[in-house]
């Protein structure tokens, strides 16, 4: 069963390394608005003392919670695609930041969550972590890892993702919330469904009619293996940020 679900892992990998640019039309300048400072929300990229990217910042002005909201991209996606979602919970009060792994893949910088808490340890005291497909297999193997109170994780949400084989969270006492598009072509259905056997009883499983892989991020080109949306991106994108918004309440 281990081997089996390993080699799903590594064939996922194998699919993302295939599309590993997001090619941007309509988006980017949604992506563009997303990553400009403005008088309510700074936006940074945080570099560590070489000069390699550790994550995008969006730190608000004038912050409603303690709590904040850290996203690991998909495998090879630039992760600039999901600075609409970071910057949507900035602009209502949240310190939030994509992590920028080494070579857009999220199994390279798992601990990467960990530069993000240390940038605001005086400001944030809790922290919801997630991440969509390959980076929410790398999200749950971080919450994994990171148990204990003084970890500062709150919750972990999934978009079109699973725990790997080794990340048996079924005794986790935190919020998970499960989401995924009805009509994915890569993250099906019964891979949502083998996955519950290692996430908690309590977790939240939400299946969006009509959304695909793709549109958990902003590009207007499909994923190699998706199946077109039924809905529109700002539609699957709602859908997203209102799970996610009842986790940082």
């Amino acid at each position: 069963m281990r081997l089996a679900r390993f080699a799903q892992i590594f064939g996922l990998v194998s699919a993302l390394f295939a599309f590993h640019a997001v090619v941007f039309a309509d988006a980017q300048a949604e992506v563009d608005a997303a990553m400009t400072s403005s008088s309510s929300v700074k936006v940074f990229q945080k570099r560590d003392w070489t000069g390699v990217s550790l994550f995008f910042g969006f730190e608000p002005a004038q912050p409603v919670s303690s709590k904040g909201f850290i996203i690991y991209p998909g495998g090879f996606v630039d992760p600039r695609a999901y600075a609409p979602i970071a910057r949507h919970f900035a602009d209502l009060g949240y310190h939030a930041a994509v992590v920028t792994s080494p070579f857009n893949l999220g199994v390279l910088g798992t601990h990467y969550a960990d530069y993000v808490k240390h940038h605001w340890r005086n400001e944030v005291s809790g922290w919801v972590i997630g991440g969509h497909s390959l980076g929410g297999v790398v999200a749950a193997d971080y919450v994994n890892l990171n148990r204990a109170s003084w970890d500062k994780v709150d919750a972990l949400f999934l978009l079109a993702a699973y725990p790997n084989d080794l990340a048996y969270l079924n005794t986790l006492e935190i919020p998970v919330v499960s989401i995924w598009g009805a009509v994915d072509g890569l993250t099906t259905a019964q891979d949502i469904e083998d996955s519950k056997a290692r996430l908690p009883a309590h977790t939240k499983y939400v299946r969006i009619e009509g959304g695909n892989h793709t549109q958990f991020y902003y590009t207007d080109t499909l994923q190699d293996g998706d199946n077109p949306a039924q809905i529109s991106r700002a539609q699957q994108q709602a859908m997203v940020e209102q799970e996610i918004g009842l986790l940082l309440h």
